[in-house]
């Protein structure tokens, strides 16, 4: 019986040691949904500058533009006034434009950030994603990057670089994922 038992804890120790002992990493991966075009954008709930919520999930019928940028990033910056005029053009026709501020204390205070949206007539939401819980979701790496979400949750497009919203190919893009089906 002793030898029984000791069998038991012995097998019971080494599934746990084994089942322990695998790549973390390759766990984690199991976890999170693969970040590329076609597959299902990862949903986050978050607050906007406004302290208001703002789930992805429930955007769902809608086209959303998620651009990440910083207020240091020459680029990011100069890509702001053509984001600002897609939005206005398609915001009644179920495009959503969210910009994910990934500034830190650091690097732009919430103060700067604020003005910078009062100073340029900013109208879309803009999120500050301080501790990087967004872009780690999105796994992002460097900005400006944009992820074009289309109507189903599903990433129809990730633009890596600056980008003019305005020219034709983008806003010829945004118009075929808004007369898109599906909800």
């Amino acid at each position: 019986r002793r030898r029984m038992k000791r069998f038991f804890i012995t097998a019971l120790i080494s599934l746990f040691l084994t089942g322990c002992s695998g790549d973390e990493r390759d766990a984690a991966r199991m976890y999170q949904p693969e970040i590329k075009e076609g597959k299902p954008a990862p949903d986050f709930l978050f607050a906007d500058m406004d302290g208001r919520p703002f789930r992805l999930s429930e955007e769902g019928g809608r086209v959303v533009v998620l651009f990440f940028w910083r207020l240091k990033c020459e680029e990011c910056v100069e890509s702001m006034p053509s984001l600002e005029e897609l939005h206005r053009r398609f915001k009644d026709r179920g495009l959503v434009v969210v910009a994910v501020g990934a500034d830190s204390m650091h690097s732009a205070t919430i103060y700067e950030v604020s003005d910078f949206i009062k100073e340029n007539n900013l109208t879309f939401r803009v999120l500050r994603d301080e501790d990087g819980f967004v872009a780690e979701a999105f796994r992002v790496l460097r900005v400006p990057v944009a992820y074009i979400i289309d109507k189903k949750g599903l990433i129809a497009r990730i633009i890596k670089g600056p980008v003019d919203w305005t020219d034709d190919e983008r806003t010829a893009e945004i118009e075929s994922l808004l007369e898109a089906g599906g909800s």
